[in-house]
């Protein structure tokens, strides 16, 4: 057996990741309010487990004699099944989101909630239900009133909460049911309800006890009213400082971007790499466009990303993951190929909601990949059909030749291959796609989506579902910045390039590290840039690749000379020149 050394960064980083665990127990068995900040991959969902398996051994008979629930608030669904799956099954601990936890805790106050809903403007219905509300329920989050009855709005449930919280009685009651509450990912969470907790309950040593696990610098969500770093007297602050996820040389970078929370590197086999790529060698004409002025054009940047995609490749191994990073979607999309699709669906296309994407994701092209391969088994999962399709030489003859002419369909118009599959009638087709499929053939203008026709969107060329799906799925190459938080990738490149006007980080990443001041009026566009920036340098285990398409002015470049060091700076030629070691 090899003897484990001593002095390795992961011996340190886990001794020093243990104490911090033990200091928030400490914290928590005194019944302070206390808030965890956890930079990024110092271990916070680590450390959260810890703590609600300390509750469940050492809190279960003072909890349970009283009817008492410890609440765990968390982001996800899907974090709320994880947390559960760890619980037993007699417990006192109620994982939640803040919609359903929200809810849960003020449903059955039906006349005080009749009242607001009826008289508040904020939560108005346009449906001409003549009704009286007689009850307000909370399903899927859609507004609506029918038969006297009003469904509510996701956000409306966490205004409702916020109403309640007003009320003193709701207050000594809220109190009594629920002694902890606990919140994951705290810098995300509605700001008037942490604002309310913190001034009726916190700033007063009164009611729960409150531990917020998160990290404020990782507050990127701009429209969901995020309450960022929470302060207070009563607050106790416990930090971690090691880094599970990145090298050495990346967690220096970190450190150098904030030094007020230095973390350990637990890497040991390695160093770790950053290189900064300008694009300062193209002599050709940039971008005007105003979002996008001085950037390099749309081709040359894909062209380019490609490139030094393929060189990363090659000079990595074979099961590094890789992940290029994009200020915006529509940066992505034309990167990408699929920027009229993304125009024509908008968000519709991030969420996976339109039946013709679909049906290409999810069946033409698992079954194009399944006849490509010769892989019979993939046909017959994704047909969902009782029997393997090809049994006998007329049958694989059919489909070899629906193979070919799906090939060159794809490389047509989306109408091109849905007509394809529908002659050939070896694949299902859902009726709804039928219905659209006889309006495109009869009354062609009839309205898709977006003021768009369904003649319009079915004669877009296919490569452009295709390009979507690929970013779709998970093992996409390309995301925006905003698309990875909590994330992690062995290789990263992160695009500093045009796009979005509420993100330039040319001019607000030197500010970070006091290479230029922070206007006053300026401070929450600083804070914007400087979360994004961090979040997307975090991202990466072992390299990290920044490549700045716009050209470089002299104090962005003094910022990457002091955090990469000039060594390892190269232009866009330079790099591609490199040995291959």
């Amino acid at each position: 057996m090899r003897e484990v050394n001593k002095n390795s960064n992961y011996v340190f980083a886990k001794a020093e990741a243990d104490k911090v665990d033990d200091q928030i127990i400490e914290v928590l068995r005194s019944g302070s309010s206390f808030r965890v900040e956890a930079g990024a991959g110092s271990g916070k969902t680590y450390s959260l487990n810890k703590v609600i398996d300390w509750i469940q051994k050492n809190k279960w008979l003072d909890y349970q004699r009283k009817k008492q629930n410890v609440i765990c608030i968390t982001y996800t669904n899907a974090a709320v099944d994880v947390i559960a799956g760890r619980l037993s099954k007699d417990t006192f601990i109620l994982p939640s989101t803040i919609h359903s936890f929200a809810w849960n805790a003020i449903k059955q106050y039906q006349n005080y909630l009749i009242d607001i809903v009826t008289s508040d403007s904020d939560f108005l219905v346009s449906e001409d239900d003549f009704f009286k509300v007689t009850e307000v329920t909370y399903t899927l989050g859609h507004r609506y009133k029918e038969n006297g009855i009003q469904y509510l709005y996701h956000d409306d449930v966490l205004k409702l909460f916020c109403h309640l919280l007003d009320n003193a009685k709701f207050r000594r009651i809220f109190a009594d049911n629920y002694p902890l509450i606990l919140i994951d990912e705290y810098q995300d969470s509605y700001k008037p309800i942490i604002d309310r907790f913190v001034d009726f309950f916190i700033a007063k040593k009164e009611g729960p006890q409150f531990g917020f696990f998160g990290d404020s610098w990782q507050t990127i969500y701009q429209s969901n009213n995020a309450c960022g770093l929470i302060e207070n007297e009563n607050l106790e602050v416990v930090r971690k400082g090691s880094n599970f996820r990145s090298a050495p040389k990346i967690v220096q970078l970190l450190n150098d971007l904030r030094p007020d929370l230095p973390q350990t590197s637990a890497i040991d086999d390695f160093e770790g790499e950053i290189v900064v790529i300008t694009c300062d060698d193209y002599s050709g004409p940039r971008r005007i466009e105003r979002n996008f002025r001085d950037d390099l054009p749309a081709e040359e940047l894909k062209k380019r990303l490609s490139n030094v995609c393929q060189r990363i490749k090659q000079t990595t191994s074979k099961d590094d993951t890789l992940k290029v990073l994009m200020i915006t979607h529509k940066v992505l999309a034309i990167q990408q190929g699929y920027d009229q699709l993304l125009d024509v669906l908008a968000d519709g296309l991030r969420d996976k909601e339109d039946p013709f994407l679909l049906f290409f994701m999810d069946i033409i092209e698992p079954v194009y990949r399944a006849l490509d391969d010769s892989n019979m088994q993939l046909l017959f999962d994704t047909l969902s059909i009782r029997r393997f399709p090809i049994l006998n030489k007329s049958e694989k003859i059919k489909w070899n030749e629906f193979k070919k002419k799906l090939a060159l369909a794809r490389t047509r118009r989306a109408i091109d291959v849905f007509e394809l599959v529908r002659q050939s009638q070896l694949i299902p087709i859902p009726p709804k796609l039928i219905e659209w499929y006889y309006l495109y053939q009869n009354a062609p203008e009839t309205m898709y989506v977006s003021n768009v026709s369904i003649q319009s969107f079915l004669e877009l060329g296919y490569m452009q579902f295709k390009s979507a799906i690929d970013f779709l799925f998970p093992n996409a190459i390309f995301s925006t910045d905003h698309g990875v938080k909590g994330e992690e990738y062995d290789n990263v490149v992160f695009v500093i390039s045009k796009g979005w006007n509420l993100y330039q980080f040319d001019t607000y990443a030197p500010m970070i590290t006091g290479h230029s001041e922070v206007p006053k009026n300026k401070l929450s566009s600083y804070e914007r840039n400087r979360n994004l920036f961090y979040v997307c340098c975090s991202r990466a285990k072992k390299r990290l690749v920044f490549f700045v398409s716009i050209p470089i002015d002299s104090t962005f470049k003094s910022f990457l000379n002091e955090v990469v060091g000039s060594e390892n700076i190269y232009t866009y030629n330079q790099y591609l020149d490199l040995e291959i070691s």
